[in-house]
């Protein structure tokens, strides 16, 4: 058996072989509770994340009406 031949066998071996199962994900509430500095961490990010960008639009709209 060629080296190649031989060297694809051995990498595509491992891939065919069967493994553990994924998991899924686990529903249901936190086995520990948020703390508030997360919480606030959290809020802070969404916040930012979907307002950030309509508050920079609002503040610059004049400069987008200008027609030079």
């Amino acid at each position: 058996m060629p080296f190649t031949s031989r060297l694809a066998h051995s990498l595509l071996r491992s891939a065919v072989r069967p493994g553990p199962a994924p998991r899924g994900l686990i529903s249901g509430p936190p086995q520990e509770p948020l703390g508030t500095g997360e919480t606030i961490v959290g809020l802070t990010a969404i916040f930012i994340t979907f307002l950030g960008p309509a508050a920079w639009l609002l503040c610059h709209l004049e400069d987008y009406k200008k027609r030079e």
